[in-house]
């Protein structure tokens, strides 16, 4: 049974468009995970970080900026998430803009925040000088009891809003959370409009991902943690990612830029393919870069429930794939249903499978005593003067999926020859599913 994660704190950030959320939200959480730009209603999707504070977790969560007015056709979705992060949420800081002054939309919104019967505080942000302090007191008309001048952008008074935060947050029994085990990182990887956000969702067991039928919906990586089974998993549902020539604007180029980060910080990629266009370009693109990223890969054929309506076949579509993608050989390939739910347990299990493979650590003698023996049997081709000498191998400790070998000189190893490595490895230890990495080095001289 899939559930929420297991966290200490939630609390939200609520505001109308372009009043800072997202700057604010990056700055709690320290790094620049949500998408800043000045064009209002940039972040469409319910955004989680966490920070660590005198050791309690807490989720921050920047949902999208509310506005009534707003004549967009995700604005319905937008109150959907909003809604549902008040639900859900210990605190909402609601976020107003020091320049603007009250504006409508900001009566509007604290009316939904006292209705909720949370715990509160406003914030007056864009306060960045002393000239300014005397903007706050007219949002007292709001009816908070707590307000904060800060800029977030200029990192002023960050600590004093943290310190309310934790005035302000309830006390929670460590007995509340259980012991699980160790994070296993998933990301959801594909081109445009092939479900990745309804998978989302129907592994996270609610709407959290705004889904449409229009590429590009999703434009920041949103992360959610769950736990099956007493297992938990960070799950990143990624926006889809054309080929580069495709992207025509800022806010899509940095959103793919951050998936990539994402998919590189994953164990394992679950790359979605479309049932009805099941081998293009643009998916052999992705798989380049997620072959070059993360650790581990599952092909996972979604929309399956069209296969019999449309008079196709599981053997057809998995014979296409695998002939189009000659390098997704030793990937486990599913067909599944991110709408209807088909398979999403199989495809966890494969998901922990994976993990479990690129984690283990081999005896090191006995590693070098095989690797060896198969480089006996076939030595590398050399030309001449460039001899290739391999003297040994070791497994990298941290990263148990990459294997370092040393040698005289790595310009004299050649591609085929790697491949050849790889594929030794491969009959020896079963790595269906890891992505093997290899590296030549040069031994260094005494």
């Amino acid at each position: 049974m899939i559930g929420f994660g297991l966290n200490d704190y939630n609390i939200a950030l609520i505001g109308r468009p372009n009043v800072g959320k997202s700057t604010l939200f990056n700055r709690l959480i320290g790094r620049k995970k949500a998408i800043v730009s000045t064009i209002p209603g940039t972040t469409r999707d319910r955004i989680n970080g966490e920070i660590d504070i005198n050791d309690e977790k807490i989720i921050v969560t920047d949902v999208g900026g509310f506005s009534e007015d707003q004549l967009d056709e995700f604005s319905d979705h937008i109150r959907e998430q909003i809604e549902f992060s008040l639900n859900n949420c210990d605190l909402i800081i609601m976020i107003t803009d020091g320049n603007d002054g009250i504006a409508p939309t900001d009566k509007k919104v604290a009316q939904i925040v006292r209705n909720s019967n949370k715990k509160s505080i406003l914030v007056v942000n864009k306060i960045d000088n002393s000239n300014k302090e005397q903007f706050v007191n007219e949002f007292y008309e709001l009816g908070f009891n707590e307000i904060i001048g800060i800029s977030a952008y200029h990192n002023l008074n960050i600590d004093l809003l943290i310190d309310k935060i934790l005035a302000e947050l309830p006390s929670k029994s460590k007995n509340e959370l259980n012991q699980i085990s160790t994070q296993i990182r998933l990301s959801i990887v594909g081109r445009p409009n092939t479900g990745k956000s309804t998978l989302f969702n129907k592994l996270h067991g609610s709407k959290r991902s705004i889904t449409s039928n229009i590429p590009g919906t999703t434009r920041d990586s949103i992360d959610y943690d769950i736990v099956v089974s007493n297992q938990s998993y960070n799950i990143v549902d990624t926006p889809g990612i054309r080929r580069r020539g495709k992207i025509d604007n800022f806010i899509e180029k940095v959103s793919v830029n951050k998936a990539i980060d994402y998919i590189s910080d994953s164990d394992v990629s679950i790359l979605l393919i479309d049932t009805l266009e099941p081998a293009t370009n643009q998916d052999a693109q992705i798989i380049k870069t997620v072959l070059h990223s993360t650790d581990g890969i599952i092909v996972a054929i979604n929309k399956s429930d069209l296969i019999k309506s449309r008079n196709l076949n599981h053997e057809d579509i998995e014979k296409k794939v695998r002939e189009e993608f000659k390098f997704l050989k030793d990937a486990p390939l599913i067909f599944i249903s991110g709408l209807k739910g088909i398979k999403i347990t199989d495809l966890i299990n494969l998901c922990n499978q994976i993990y479990k493979k690129s984690k283990i650590i081999h005896d090191e003698n006995e590693l070098n005593n095989f690797i060896m023996s198969k480089v006996a049997q076939n030595l590398p081709k050399n030309k001449p003067g460039q001899t290739l000498h391999i003297y040994g191998i070791k497994q990298h400790q941290i990263y148990p999926n990459v294997f370092e070998f040393t040698v005289n000189n790595p310009n004299y190893v050649h591609f085929s020859y790697k491949r050849y490595i790889e594929n030794v490895i491969r009959e020896k230890f079963d790595y269906k599913g890891v992505i093997i990495k290899l590296f030549f080095r040069s031994r260094r001289k005494k």
